[in-house]
C-alpha cells in the first residue's frame, strides 16, 4: 500500500518529540507563486480558536438550558406513569386528566399523547380521540399505525364500498378434506363457512373452513350417513342438514363429540312420504326463533318445525291457486318467507304465517336455487344454474349478475351449474358451482389487498415476568357511532399474531386465558325509580327470573337505580334472593321520583364502567317503563353512551314495560331501541319478553384476545418503559398497533 507523503512526515516528527521540522514534501506555495509561507500554522491556530469558541458556547447552553429540559421531561413522564396506572386500571377519565398534564409539561411528549388519544377513545369521546391522532399524525407522518387508526374511527359505513368483488381463489381441496359437487355453502356462527356436497361413491359430506380459509373438519355422518345433503340452518344449539335423497332432516349437536359424533347427535327428522314431518327431497332450510322451515320440494310444500323436531304447520298454496312449483331454496326471518320455485322460475315472498305477498319472475330467472339475504347491500342473492349468480332487491328487481370470473391466467370461466352463493362474515362471495365441482371464492375489490384494524387495548405486567396484552382485530372499520357493528375476528390462532418487545420477539404466545370465562356471566341490572314502575311491582320479578332461574355458580349481577340520583344498591352477587331484595329495595315508595330521564345517562354510563374491568360475558340489562328522551340525557349524549360500551364491548339490552304515558312521548320507544341497536343490545318490551333471552345474553361473542407470554426483560430494569409492537395476520391481511408498559 503506497501512503500519503503527509502521515509519514507526521508520524516521523510525532516520533522526535516534535523538534524536527516537516519535511519540504508537504510544503505549499502561496497560490499565487509568492515566497514559502507559515500558512498551515496559522490555519491551526484559527481551527483552535473557532474549536473553543463552539465549546464555550454549547457548555453555557448546556448549563442554562439543559438542566430545565430535563427537569421538565422528568415531570412529563411522572406524570405519564401515574396516567399509564390509571388507564390500566380502566379509569379513563382521569386518565385522561393524567396523560393531559404530561403534555402541558412537554407538549411533544408523543407517547403520552397516543395514550391519551386512546383513553378518550375508551371513554366513548370519539371526537377528541380523532383529534389527538391527527395531531400525533402530522407529527409522525410515516408511522402507519396512526394513519391505520384515524381510517378505522374516520371512516364509516361508506367504507364498506358497492359489494364489488373479484376473484380470489377456488377454495381448496385437499387431501382429507375433498368435496366433490357442492349444493351449497354457508356460514357457521363461529366465523367458519361449510360446504355440502355430494362426495364420491354416493357419499355426501360436510367440510368446514376456519376464518382463516384453512379446512379443519370432514363429516360424512351426522344423526346417519350423509348421503345427498343439500342446504344447512342453525339455531343456538344445533345445526339441522336436508338430505335430498333420504328424505329426511340430520340434526348435529354444536357441542358434541368430535369423533363417533352420530352416536351423540338427536335422531334425525323425517321419513319418505306425504304426512306430516314426512318429506320428498327436501331441499332448502332456513330457521327463525322456535323453529325451523323447510322447502319439501317434492311435495311442493313448506313444513314448520320446532326446535324440538315437532310438526307445526304445512304452508302450501290455496287449492283455488298455483301450487307452489319445486320450491327449493328458503330464506326467513321474523316478518316473511322467501323462496325460490325451480319449477316456475320465480321468487316468492309469503308473509310469516305462509301467505302469498308477491310474486317475482325476472327475465334472468330460469332455474333459481338457493337464496340468501345480504343485509349490508339489503340484497337477495340467488343462484341459478342457467342464469348465473344473481342480485334481486326486495321489489324484483335484478340490479347485477355474476356469470363467471376472470381466472389467474386471465381466461373468463363461466359458472356451469351455480346452486348457492353467500358471503361470510368479512364481505368475501362464495360461490358453489355443483356443475364444475368448484366453490369460488370473490374477495371485496376495496379490501382484497387491505388492512386489519388492530387495537392493544391493555397491557398487563401484574404478574411480571408473565404479560397479558389485551387486542382486538376487525376486518371493518370501528364505524363508532353507527349502527353497524365492527366485524371482529374471533377464530385467530396464537400463530397468527407476533409481539416485539423492544424490537426483540416473543414467543409461545398464548391466547386461552379467556376461554375459562365463556359461560360466565356478568351484568349490571339498571332499574329505573320512577313512579310509574311501581305499577309493575308485581310483574318485575316474573321478568327477571327468566334470567335469574338461568344463574350459574360463576355468574354475578350487580343492581343499580337511577332517580333523582344513581345509586348502586348491591355488589356483584349471584344470589336470587339477594338480587330481587335488592330490586324491591329501589323501588320503594319513599325512593321513587317523578323525573328520571335525566339521570338515566349517568346510570348506564356507570353501570358500563363496573363491568369494564370484569371477565366474561358482560351485558347491561335496562329496566324502565319506557321513558326516554335523547335531548334531555345529561351529563352523557346518547352518541357518548354507545361510543362507550362499544369501544369496550358491552351491549346494552333494554326492557321496557312501555307505560302508556311513557309511549305517548314521540320518539321515547325509538330511542331505546336505537340505543340497544347500536350497542350491540336487544330490546324486548317487558309483558312479552323472549323466553330465550338468557341465551342471548351468553350468546354475545367474546372479541377480545389476551395475548401471553413470558417477557425477556429483567426485574432489575423495574420502573423501565417497556415498547411493544403487536401484529395480527388474517388470510392475504396484517395488522400492527404499538403500546407499551412500565416493569413493575
Amino acid at each position: 500500500m503506497v501512503r500519503h507523503p503527509s502521515a509519514q512526515v507526521i508520524r516521523r516528527s510525532t516520533e522526535n518529540g516534535g523538534v524536527k521540522s516537516a519535511s519540504p514534501q508537504v510544503v505549499r506555495s502561496l497560490p499565487f507563486g509568492g515566497a514559502k509561507s507559515r500558512l498551515p500554522g496559522f490555519r491551526r491556530i484559527r481551527t483552535l480558536i473557532i474549536v473553543a469558541a463552539i465549546v464555550l458556547t454549547a457548555g453555557l447552553g448546556y448549563a442554562v438550558f439543559y438542566p430545565t429540559l430535563g427537569i421538565r421531561q422528568n415531570l412529563a413522564e411522572e406524570e405519564f406513569q401515574k396516567a399509564w396506572l390509571l388507564y390500566q386500571d380502566r379509569k379513563y377519565d382521569a386518565a385522561i386528566e393524567k396523560f393531559s398534564q404530561a403534555l402541558l409539561i412537554n407538549p411533544q411528549f408523543h407517547w403520552a399523547r397516543r395514550f391519551l388519544a386512546q383513553a378518550y377513545f375508551m371513554s366513548g369521546q370519539t371526537s377528541e380521540a380523532i383529534e389527538e391522532f391527527e395531531t400525533l399524525a402530522r407529527a409522525m407522518p410515516h408511522d402507519m399505525t396512526l394513519r391505520n387508526r384515524l381510517e378505522a374511527l374516520n371512516l364509516g359505513e361508506a367504507a364498506q364500498g358497492d359489494g364489488t368483488t373479484e376473484f380470489l381463489r377456488i377454495v381448496p381441496r385437499t387431501q382429507g378434506y375433498r368435496y366433490n359437487r357442492p349444493t351449497f355453502v354457508g356460514a357457521l356462527q363461529s366465523d367458519q363457512m361449510a360446504v355440502l356436497s355430494l362426495g364420491n361413491f354416493e357419499i355426501g359430506n360436510m367440510v368446514s373452513f376456519s376464518a382463516q380459509g384453512e379446512p379443519v373438519e370432514n363429516r360424512h355422518r351426522v344423526s346417519g350417513r350423509l348421503n345427498y345433503p343439500m342446504a344447512f340452518a342453525q339455531s343456538d344449539s344445533e345445526i339441522w342438514i336436508t338430505d335430498f335423497r333420504d328424505d329426511r332432516i340430520h340434526r348435529l349437536d354444536k357441542n358434541g363429540k368430535r369423533y363417533l359424533a352420530y352416536l351423540f347427535n338427536p335422531d334425525a327428522v323425517g321419513s319418505t312420504g306425504e304426512g306430516e314431518l314426512q318429506f320428498r327431497a327436501p331441499a332448502g332450510i332456513c330457521h327463525r326463533a322456535g323453529e325451523f322451515i323447510v322447502a319439501d320440494s317434492g311435495n311442493n310444500r313448506l313444513q314448520r318445525v320446532d326446535e324440538s323436531g315437532k310438526f307445526i304447520a304445512f304452508i302450501s298454496r290455496p287449492e283455488d291457486s298455483d301450487a307452489l312449483q319445486t320450491p327449493f331454496g328458503l330464506w326467513c326471518n321474523e316478518e316473511s318467507i322467501w323462496l325460490t320455485e325451480s319449477g316456475a322460475g320465480r321468487v316468492t315472498q309469503l308473509d310469516r304465517y305462509g301467505n302469498v305477498v308477491k310474486e317475482f319472475s325476472p327475465p334472468e330467472l330460469k332455474k333459481p336455487r338457493h337464496i340468501t339475504w345480504d343485509e349490508d347491500q339489503q340484497l337477495f342473492t340467488i343462484a341459478d344454474e342457467s342464469s348465473g349468480i344473481l342480485f334481486m332487491n326486495p321489489a324484483g328487481s335484478i340490479v347485477r349478475k355474476t356469470t363467471g370470473y376472470n381466472s389467474p391466467t386471465g381466461k373468463f370461466v363461466t359458472f356451469a351449474r351455480p346452486y348457492a352463493a353467500t358471503y361470510d362474515a368479512f364481505r368475501n362471495l362464495y360461490v358453489a358451482d355443483y356443475g364444475s365441482s368448484e366453490v369460488v371464492q370473490f374477495a371485496p375489490v376495496s379490501e382484497k389487498f387491505g388492512q386489519l384494524y388492530m387495537q392493544v387495548e391493555k397491557v398487563n405486567a401484574a404478574r411480571f415476568p408473565s404479560v397479558g396484552v389485551y387486542v382486538t382485530v376487525s376486518a371493518s372499520p370501528l364505524t363508532m357511532g353507527k349502527s353497524a357493528l365492527p366485524q371482529y375476528l374471533t377464530e385467530l390462532r396464537p400463530e397468527d399474531f407476533k409481539i416485539f418487545e423492544n424490537d426483540a420477539p416473543v414467543g409461545n404466545l398464548g391466547t386461552q386465558y379467556l376461554g375459562q370465562f365463556d359461560q360466565v356471566l356478568q351484568a349490571a341490572i339498571v332499574i329505573s325509580r320512577s313512579k310509574r314502575m311501581q305499577e309493575y311491582e308485581t310483574q318485575i320479578p316474573w321478568v327477571l327470573d327468566h334470567l335469574l332461574t338461568k344463574i350459574r355458580e360463576k355468574d354475578r349481577y350487580r343492581i343499580m337505580s337511577h332517580g333523582s340520583d344513581v345509586r348502586t344498591e348491591s355488589d356483584f352477587i349471584s344470589s336470587r334472593l339477594k338480587i330481587l331484595q335488592s330490586v324491591k329495595m329501589a323501588l320503594a315508595e319513599n325512593q321513587l321520583s317523578e323525573q328520571t330521564v335525566g339521570s338515566m345517562s349517568s346510570a348506564i354510563y356507570d353501570a358500563v364502567g363496573e363491568l369494564i374491568s370484569r371477565e366474561g360475558k358482560r351485558a347491561v340489562i335496562y329496566l324502565t317503563d319506557g321513558s326516554a328522551d335523547d335531548d334531555a340525557l345529561t351529563p352523557y349524549s346518547k352518541d357518548r353512551l354507545v361510543d362507550y360500551a362499544r369501544a369496550n364491548h358491552i351491549p346494552v339490552h333494554v326492557i321496557s314495560f312501555e307505560h302508556p304515558q311513557s309511549a305517548a312521548v314521540a320518539g321515547a320507544r325509538e330511542a331505546l331501541q336505537d340505543l340497544a341497536k347500536r350497542t350491540g343490545g336487544s330490546y324486548h318490551r317487558a309483558l312479552e319478553i323472549d323466553p330465550n333471552i338468557d341465551a342471548i345474553l351468553r350468546g354475545q361473542k367474546e372479541v377480545r384476545y389476551v395475548l401471553s407470554y413470558q417477557s425477556f426483560a429483567r426485574k432489575q430494569m423495574r420502573g423501565q418503559y417497556v415498547d411493544l409492537r403487536v401484529s395480527a395476520r388474517f388470510r392475504e391481511r396484517r395488522g400492527l398497533d404499538l403500546s407499551g408498559y412500565f416493569i413493575p
